[in-house]
């Protein structure tokens, strides 16, 4: 079983699988982030329970959105191809079993309970804490609820409970520590033999037809888009905007010191809370200076006094009108007499005097550009009011844009990408708005989006077309190349199986292939201990060392086929290998608690009853892979 778990680590499958894991106890904490959904195709019947298509799909996705995060090129089809649909199923029929196995002898997890998972997980934390806006935030970007949360923390406790007794004290013997650590350094010893596809006939039509029939799937295009879309224009709105003098003046009037047309004056001011030290601070700074006097009787340094330009009507809003006004009537260098305000009592003193302010010709341009600004995006929320109105009236494309002046453009079907067959990929704005056809149907009619820098523009979807291969005759000589290496391939397997049953009756390994009339094969030898860690191992020399004394074994090559052959393997001392034996025990432990949760799994499934839909399995792989023949 452990050479299962290491052999699968390299598919596509088991990798797609400890993707959803991880990202279930990233975001979760637990293992199965999936809701129920109401029934609309029974995958599975699992004791009381039934696993629905929604409920496979939903994993699907999930695992496919996130594996893209490593791999932004994988589809959904490419999951699917590589076991994605069958090995999610299975993992959904083991979790739903032993979760019937749990409920059955009384477990269950309290509201408490799912909190405490819940309030310790990092992503719904903000400083530490349980943070509401981050769990939120958390639910809705992976397309969950908190009842579907809370019901899947449930499930992953009752089947904790179920493993934890079982998994919480295993132990790896020094015997079984010693003996895996003991198959990382034997050596093993034999030979590989190249059978290279030969040059074969040009496929012909019929041969290629029938390899494409075979091979379809190899071919299969993504669902692609057809769509319509006009842009908002909005300097062609904006030419059509003028601002009327007198709204110019009466924003002017309105607020002067907005538009800088407000006399500023450079300040500074104490604050004390009884008039009798405000008091004070005027008769002492009469003699020693403003600053002296706050510093002395009030502690303020000279930053703490500083206020900087200030208009009269911004310095009001910040104290009151009466001690704006009385800062406003003092000369240059004068420092006013106590004035009270809610604040407490004011001394202020004029540092220096300001602008005089512009005048209303002056603030003109900035006015009349700012009024402007915001009669545009008026308009422009106009124009979307319009539109979005003759969608709900059922008007049509053409007529809504030619109620409110669009052009419309057309594009024909392309994927979310941007890609159609013979086609250069589509940029740029173009790119844009294609993924965002993607986000509609054709019902839905022309919706506006924004595709950034305040840029709008109505797309609607026109065609859908389902993900399928395309008609032979666009890719014939693909078709024709392939059928022509397959009958190359078998012709070198011929070869390859005439070895295969030499070396079956006990005749050595190099004389078959010699008899063959193959090249001499090359010797190989190795332990495991030297591959691991390393990354592209050919697949030649994996099957090579886990392969047994004395067999041979067939491997697929590029161009041909590959004969691995052991002869024969040399026992090798663990003891002899600092740590080898201690990392052995650490590496098979970790693989146990696994082993055990597939055994409990298969038990529970055994015990509660499982009835497996395989024809709503293989439709939905058909289906997801774009492969509609049986």
């Amino acid at each position: 079983m452990l050479q299962f778990f290491r052999r699968s680590l390299t598919s596509w499958p088991v990798l797609a699988l400890f993707g959803l894991i991880l990202v279930a106890f990233a975001v979760t904490g637990v293992n199965d982030p999936f809701g129920g959904s109401a029934p609309a195709g029974s995958v599975a019947k699992v004791g009381s329970r039934t696993i629905t298509e929604p409920d496979l799909v939903q994993a699907i996705d999930r695992t496919v959105k996130n594996l893209r995060q490593r791999d932004p090129t994988l589809t959904q089809a490419e999951a699917a191809r590589q076991g994605a649909v069958e090995l999610m199923a299975t993992q959904l029929i083991g979790q739903t079993a032993m979760e019937e196995m749990g409920s059955k002898a009384g477990l269950g997890a309290s509201h408490t309970a799912v909190d405490l998972v819940i309030t310790s997980i990092p992503a719904f934390q903000s400083g530490g804490k349980f943070d509401q806006l981050s769990y939120d935030r958390a639910l809705a970007s992976q397309g969950l609820t908190d009842k579907k949360l809370r019901q899947s923390i449930a499930r992953d406790l009752v089947r904790e409970q179920l493993l934890k007794p079982i998994t919480g004290a295993l132990a790896v013997p020094d015997g079984v520590a010693e003996l895996y650590a003991r198959l990382l350094v034997d050596r093993h010893e034999g030979a590989v033999a190249t059978i290279p596809a030969p040059a074969t006939q040009p496929a012909t039509a019929a041969e290629a037809q029938a390899w494409y029939k075979a091979n379809s799937a190899r071919f299969t295009i993504p669902e692609r888009r057809g769509f319509r879309y006009a842009f908002i224009d909005n300097s062609k709105i904006a030419a059509g905007v003028t601002v009327a003098e007198k709204a110019i003046a009466d924003a002017f009037a309105k607020d002067p010191a907005k538009y800088g047309g407000a006399a500023t004056r450079v300040l500074e001011q104490v604050v004390v809370p009884d008039e009798a030290k405000a008091k004070a601070i005027v008769a002492e700074a009469a003699t020693k200076g403003f600053a002296a006097a706050a510093q002395a009787l009030a502690g303020f340094g000279a930053s703490d006094i500083a206020l900087g330009s200030q208009t009269e009507a911004g310095f009001a809003k910040a104290t009151s009108a009466d001690v704006a006004k009385a800062a406003f009537s003092l000369p240059v260098g004068k420092v006013s007499a106590p004035i009270k305000s809610q604040l407490g009592w004011h001394v202020v003193r004029v540092a220096a005097i300001g602008g005089a302010g512009k005048t209303l010709a002056q603030a003109r341009p900035a006015i009349e550009a700012e009024l402007k600004a915001r009669a545009i995006d008026d308009a422009v929320a106009d124009v979307v009011a319009r539109i979005e109105d003759g969608v709900e009236a059922g008007k049509s494309f053409a007529d809504i844009a030619k109620d409110v002046g669009l052009t419309i453009e057309s594009h024909g079907p392309v994927t979310n990408k941007g890609i159609a067959p013979g086609q250069p990929p589509l940029t740029g704005d173009l790119a844009t708005i294609a993924a965002r056809a993607f986000k509609h149907e054709p019902a839905d009619g022309p919706l506006v989006e924004d595709i950034g820098a305040g840029r709008l523009v109505v797309v609607e979807t026109s065609t859908v077309l389902p993900a399928a291969p395309p008609p032979i005759a666009e890719v014939m000589p693909l078709a024709q190349a392939g059928a022509a290496q397959d009958k190359a391939m078998k012709a070198a397997r011929a070869k390859a199986d005439a070895v295969l049953a030499a070396t079956k009756k006990g005749v050595v390994f190099a004389k078959a292939v010699a008899d063959a009339g193959l090249a001499a094969p090359r010797p190989l030898n190795g332990r495991r201990v030297d591959i691991l860690g390393q990354q592209n191992v050919p697949e030649a020399a994996r099957a090579f060392l886990n392969g047994a004394a004395g067999s041979t074994q067939l491997l697929a090559g590029q161009g041909g086929w590959i004969i691995v052959h052991v002869d024969r393997i040399i026992p090798g001392d663990p003891k002899a290998q600092a740590g080898l034996i201690e990392a052995s025990r650490r590496e098979v432990g970790s693989a146990l608690p696994g082993e055990m949760a597939e055994g409990l799994a298969k038990a529970s499934m055994a015990a509660v009853g499982v009835d497996r839909n395989e024809a709503t399995i293989r439709k939905l792989r058909q289906r997801l892979v774009g492969d509609a023949t049986p």
